[in-house]
């Protein structure tokens, strides 16, 4: 859930949205907009109201009846009061309004319908992005919001990019779970290791069940597997390692999690080298089973 600042022309367009609505664009952007929290405060309420008001009468009841109170719900929406004196655009209140509210939040994300009507106005030193309807729509992680909202098909990671950013996008994901397996062919060897605690391990909140599903590798034989997940730096988890005798029929590389699944096509080598990727496909999915997987045991050798 990501905390996300918007524009009245993105709660006009949900306006579409009722129990027997036939947009499939708009019942699909609420869905995708239901999955995080909007951030509001009292100035940028009196801006909403403002304009349903001279919209006209239906358009501000539906404004007072769906949407203003939402805003006073901790799971909907998040009330933030911006500094009093802080202008970061001259002339523009209500975009002054909007880009305060997105500086002050983690993922510093503004949606409006067009964004460009805000981002000439967006100075790179601000960190925040703009994004539109299509941008919303989207489910192939190809823009800020998207990577945030699920589910993600296919989000393309190219050679080449950087690491510790693929890093922390999936890290976003899996700092939310209470349990973890892994499920990786190759993770259990000297460069798997090294790739699994630089770029996910930081991110799992400590006291996680984490359980590690992989080959054996002559690299990195099964004592030398004990001795380095004995080692204290992995204490704050609590780890299971698997062994598995025969990769035939076995789960494709994937991340399960008691709120997600995430597949890697290529696992945790996706990192690759020098802190630049490979080339590999991503999909995010919620865990709606919410169970472990259920593994054979006679295909398994547990070593931890």
């Amino acid at each position: 859930m990501a905390d996300v600042v918007l524009c009245y022309s993105i709660l006009e367009l949900c306006m579409q949205v009722d129990a027997f609505s036939s947009e499939i664009d708009a019942v699909q952007m609420v869905l995708r907009l239901r999955q995080h929290r909007a951030v509001v405060s009292e100035a940028l309420m009196d801006f909403y109201e403002a304009y349903f008001r001279e919209k006209g009468p239906g358009f501000l009841q539906w404004y007072q009846d769906i949407w203003a109170g939402r805003a006073y719900s901790n799971e909907l929406a998040v009330m933030n009061e911006c500094e009093i004196h802080k202008k970061y655009v001259q002339n523009q209140p209500y975009y002054n309004e909007l880009i305060a509210l997105a500086v002050n939040t983690a993922e510093k994300i503004i949606l409006m319908e067009p964004r460009n009507k805000i981002q000439k106005y967006m100075k790179k030193e601000w960190g925040i992005s703009a994004f539109g309807k299509a941008d919303i729509l989207d489910d192939r992680g190809t823009n800020g919001f998207s990577m945030l909202t699920l589910p993600v098909h296919g989000k393309r990671v190219e050679e080449g990019e950087s690491s510790t950013a693929i890093a922390k996008w999936i890290g976003y994901f899996l700092a939310k779970e209470n349990y973890i397996q892994i499920f990786d062919n190759y993770l259990l060897t000297g460069e798997g290791i090294r790739q699994f605690k630089k770029y996910f391990l930081k991110y799992i909140k400590e006291g996680t069940d984490i359980e590690i599903f992989s080959m054996e590798d002559s690299s990195f034989p099964e004592q030398q597997i004990k001795s380095e997940f004995s080692k204290p730096e992995y204490q704050k988890w609590n780890f299971s390692i698997y062994l598995v005798k025969d990769k035939k029929g076995w789960h494709a590389r994937a991340i399960q999690g008691s709120k997600y699944i995430i597949q890697v096509e290529r696992g945790i080598s996706v990192f690759g080298r020098n802190g630049e990727t490979f080339q590999t496909l991503v999909n995010i999915f919620e865990n709606n089973v919410s169970s472990r997987i259920a593994v054979t045991e006679s295909h398994l050798k547990q070593v931890l």
